[in-house]
């Protein structure tokens, strides 16, 4: 469930920094491509523990 939650956390940033990226100012589009950079390592490092987790189980 903790996953899952994460999982969406990580859809609803990446959905408001695309916001950012839009901007006209710089410092808020390259802070939206932060954004974007940290939530999609957030979620692979995510994704990874939670593969090793159902590889355990089996």
């Amino acid at each position: 469930m903790a996953h899952i939650l994460k999982i969406i956390l990580v859809i609803v940033a990446i959905t408001y920094s695309l916001k950012l990226i839009n901007a006209q100012s710089d410092l808020l589009v390259f802070s939206g491509l932060a954004i974007v950079g940290a939530a999609l390592y957030f979620i692979t490092t995510d994704l990874t523990n939670l593969l090793d987790q159902i590889k355990s189980k089996l």
